[in-house]
């Protein structure tokens, strides 16, 4: 009888703690289909802005070449100019001051 009592006691204990951790079980999951949602739009998010920063590199580069083919290409600093001075036989400069 008094292992009847025993069993019947923990019957109900542990049908009690079942119906908690149930509930925090639930609440767990509905947190994680949350926030794995929110990840899901993140993840939209982010590809989206890369195919807008890949078209405006794209038109960026466009730019740039559209650019280049205007206008003659400069001298590099240090260069030679087309423009220097004639130099004599001796490397003097013809220019006079």
């Amino acid at each position: 009888m008094r292992l009847a009592i025993c069993f019947g006691i923990f019957a109900m204990l542990a049908s009690a703690g079942c119906d908690t951790s149930k509930a925090e079980l639930d609440s767990t999951k509905a947190s994680l289909a949350s926030v794995s949602k929110e990840r899901d739009d993140l993840k939209t998010q982010l590809t989206t802005a890369q195919q807008q920063l890949a078209a405006a590199q794209s038109d960026l580069a466009k730019a740039k070449a559209a650019e280049a083919a205007k206008t003659p290409a400069a001298p590099a600093s240090g260069a030679k100019s087309a423009t220097a001075p004639a130099k004599d036989a001796k490397g003097k400069s013809n220019k006079k001051s």
